[in-house]
């Protein structure tokens, strides 16, 4: 089992290559500094080890708030199996902690089942690059979609979404199956990505594992 800083550094290689963000810098200290470019989040510090080093979550909080780009423009990503300290000495460092939860997860992809969509849906897999694209669609209508990048032997996952109008229809299982194939087709053996609370229980039926909390905040 890959230990859990590495998992984080993986994850976020891949993420990174999903968002398009090409700039990102290792402080050699424990912090990925992520330009994002975007407007409403600049900058993101990846913080590893955070449990184990907690001193790297103050140096990130410095770096968030040197940022100089007003509120929100300096964001703190971290896992943690201790959420509660994790968001306790955040806010005591002056950052907004986002309420919404998050989950880092992974799996064998070998270990996915393979499904297969609906006959009344058709899906339309593409490859970019290392990032590869899956859109359910109804009447040409895109209802599902996901991305999912490949680093080496990792693939990330990112952005699966399906219309709420067509939730409950295997939709988000079969776009997770097709993205997994594609990627294990390009040689990737590892699924890594962060869920959320309406994610969870998609992934979690598939049988990715929770590793750990991911804790999220902001400068104000």
């Amino acid at each position: 089992m890959i230990d859990r800083e590495e998992l984080v550094r993986r994850w976020q290689a891949g993420w990174s290559v999903s968002r398009g963000w090409t700039t990102v810098e290792d402080d050699n200290n424990g912090i990925l500094i992520v330009r994002a470019g975007e407007e409403s989040r600049p900058t993101e510090y990846v913080v590893l080890d955070a449990d184990g080093k907690p001193e790297r979550v103050e140096r990130a909080a410095q770096l968030a708030f040197a940022d100089g780009g007003g509120r929100g423009s300096g964001w703190i990503t971290l896992a943690t199996d201790d959420k509660e300290a994790r968001i306790e000495q955040l806010e005591d460092l002056g950052l907004e902690v986002q309420q919404d939860q998050d989950w880092l997860m992974t799996i064998q992809l070998s270990e996915q089942p393979a499904l297969k969509l609906h006959e009344r849906y058709a899906l339309h897999a593409e490859l970019e690059d290392d990032l590869i694209i899956t859109r359910a669609t109804l009447h040409g209508g895109v209802v599902s979609s996901g991305r999912m990048a490949v680093v080496g032997e990792d693939a990330v996952a990112d952005r699966i979404e399906t219309d709420p109008a067509h939730r409950r229809r295997g939709l988000g299982s079969a776009v997770m199956a097709s993205l997994v194939e594609a990627a294990a087709a390009k040689g990737a053996k590892r699924g890594i990505l962060i869920a959320s609370i309406d994610g969870l229980r998609l992934y979690r039926s598939l049988g990715w594992k929770v590793i750990a909390d991911i804790v999220i905040a902001r400068s104000r």
